[in-house]
């Protein structure tokens, strides 16, 4: 059995634990204490489907016939969202496609870019792929905003480019549960009550972005991964730090304190802000006319 945390039995009791949620196994289990729930290996995947399909359904993201445009760093989060879109695509009569994003780090983002493109061939998706080196800049620390924050600043606004040149209707991100918890911590830190929400509206000229994941724990999007046996990107990027992520700890820390505790803060917060839009709204940039929801869109900052 996969346990998560220091000494389960001293924990308080989650609400189905000892036998597979799905079809009552009773080895081989994953305690998702998130979720309440133990569910074995072989049923993960489906448990992990239904919750996507969940979310999709609720949130109305992705219509029937639509382009999907998924967002493949090659990590296990946005890997795991492709083969799960790919496993939606049936009923909805959907067209996926994967979108990179090559951020220009060197030989890293060589590898990343190779492993992103034998991905998308083994789930039978074509890549398109844009470049940040295409639009004359080059990534690195702006102001007060450390690397890996210009890197999703830059990322933010490249993938809806890329996925309106190609048609796509709506552009899927792997944000999880882990990622919407550390970016409510981190406004409310910052004197800004906001939640994300799970997706976003597009524009006339602008897919609308979707977070399948929302409602996703990470350690279960890499478990998913593992027990298909998906090839995954795993070099580490040269310029991450544990600091732009220690946030998530606390989250941690607070699901080890109080199984669903995760799963609780996450809806209250948005109970809780409701009638406060999830989302800035954006405008175009003064300098590029694209949309942005800062005052110059980061593409242009990083010009400047």
């Amino acid at each position: 059995m996969t346990d998560f945390g220091p000494d389960r039995a001293q924990r308080p009791l989650i609400f189905h634990r000892g036998s597979c949620c799905l079809c009552k196994r009773t080895d081989d289990l994953h305690e998702l204490s998130e979720f309440g729930k133990a569910v074995c290996s072989n049923c993960l995947p489906r448990f992990v489907l239904r919750k996507v399909r969940s979310t999709v359904n609720s949130y109305n993201m992705i219509g029937k016939g639509e382009t999907v445009g998924v967002a493949l760093s090659g990590g296990k989060d946005s890997v795991a969202l492709l083969d799960l879109m790919l496993q939606l695509r049936g009923r909805r009569h959907i067209r996926v496609v994967a979108l990179h994003v090559d951020m220009g780090l060197g030989e890293y983002s060589t590898r990343q870019r190779a492993a992103c493109q034998r991905i998308a061939a083994a789930h039978g998706v074509r890549l398109e792929v844009e470049q940040v080196a295409a639009h004359g800049i080059r990534v690195r620390p702006l102001g007060d905003w450390p690397m890996c924050a210009v890197c999703g600043g830059v990322r933010r606004a490249l993938l809806p480019r890329l996925g309106r040149r190609i048609g796509v209707d709506v552009v899927c991100t792997g944000h999880t549960m882990d990622d919407e918890l550390q970016a409510i911590l981190k406004n409310l830190l910052s004197g800004k009550p906001e939640a994300s929400s799970p997706v976003l509206p597009g524009t006339p000229s602008m897919p609308r972005k979707a977070k399948p994941l929302y409602f996703v724990p990470e350690r279960v999007t890499a478990l998913y991964v593992e027990l298909k046996g998906l090839e995954f990107f795993s070099d580490p990027c040269p310029e991450f730090t544990e600091e732009a992520h220690r946030l998530k700890r606390v989250w941690d820390l607070l699901e080890e304190l109080a199984p669903m505790g995760k799963v609780q803060v996450l809806h209250g917060m948005r109970r809780a802000l409701t009638g406060k839009p999830g989302y800035k709204p954006e405008h175009p940039c003064p300098e590029c006319g694209e949309p942005t929801t800062m005052r110059v869109c980061p593409i242009c900052r990083l010009k400047q």
